[in-house]
């Protein structure tokens, strides 16, 4: 991913784990970027046709609350990122308006933070998964981290996991690290998959099969001018793929997720949502819109 030219938007609700979205927001834009930030607010007033001067005098008190919460934004956005950046305010359901202005501003990415509660699992407090979900863009939920052990990259061998292995590559080079490209063989999925009928069972026995899937990764990286260690990952995708970036303590993991909407986006970007919602570290999501053309290939696991 290029910093050159990119338009990013940050999403902040002004909390600790929004600053860490602002500062990653702000490091991806780089000097040559546009940021942006975007605070939501419940829906201030209710109309009411019965007593239009109470809606006046709330509609005032709306548009004062409106102007300082913008500049507590500017403000606090300009402190942590170390620059100016444009501010909206909007009113209603915070993801989606999120996703509104992200399509009304033209995001190249949006970034938003995620919340850790304490005493249970890591969860994204609804918003960040379903800004993820939603946006037509990449997404990036940012996390703090100590972790300097590069960047791991999804790899399905499929085509459509190509554009998140070139933003991976192109990441690792922005912040001057390695990039770990990792695919996992899932041996259950493959029996489920051929026991359906769905095809002729493989030729192949396990070892075989991680030969192929390594055979087939290098050629995939060779033919899109992408330098990485590769690995070859044994299970279902998002546990090994939150695995390996635990093992190498990896600050950033990028995943692709096939579909655009509704069902099929729910469907095919479930791995990346398990990863999103799993993973210690920062996860960017590519956003693609063509499937792979290996059926084969699928089947033997792998993030979507």
């Amino acid at each position: 991913m290029q910093s050159i030219g990119m338009r990013v938007l940050v999403a902040t609700d002004l909390s600790a784990a929004a600053d860490e979205a602002v500062r990653q927001a702000a490091a991806m834009a780089g000097t040559a970027g546009t940021l942006a930030a975007v605070h939501v607010l419940p829906v201030l007033q209710a109309v009411s046709m019965l007593f239009p001067q109470t809606h006046e005098r709330e509609a005032l008190d709306e548009a004062q609350v409106t102007a300082r919460v913008a500049d507590a934004v500017s403000e606090r956005v300009a402190r942590i990122a170390g620059r100016d950046a444009e501010t909206f305010v909007e009113q209603g359901i915070d993801y989606a308006e999120i996703a509104r202005r992200a399509e009304a501003w033209k995001a190249d990415v949006v970034v938003v933070g995620s919340h850790v509660h304490s005493g249970l699992p890591r969860v994204l407090g609804g918003v960040a998964e379903r800004v993820v979900r939603h946006v037509h863009c990449r997404a990036l939920v940012a996390r703090a981290t100590t972790g300097r052990g590069g960047v791991l990259a999804a790899n399905d061998l499929s085509e459509a996991s190509l554009p998140a292995t070139v933003a991976a590559a192109e990441e690792a080079r922005r912040r001057g690290v390695a990039l770990t490209v990792a695919h996992a063989v899932d041996f259950p999925q493959i029996e489920t998959f051929f026991l359906l009928g769905l095809a002729t069972p493989p030729p192949m026995d396990p070892e075989s099969l991680r030969d192929a899937a390594r055979y087939r990764l290098t050629t995939t990286m060779r033919e899109a001018g992408v330098s990485a260690k590769e690995e070859i990952l044994d299970g279902p995708a998002a546990d090994a793929l939150v695995r390996e970036a635990e093992r190498l303590g990896a600050e950033l993991v990028v995943v692709g997720s096939h579909g655009s909407t509704g069902f099929e986006r729910l469907l095919l970007g479930s791995v990346a949502e398990e990863i999103v919602r799993a993973a210690a570290c920062s996860v960017l999501v590519i956003r693609t819109n063509t499937s792979g053309s290996a059926t084969l290939r699928r089947a033997t696991g792998g993030p979507t």
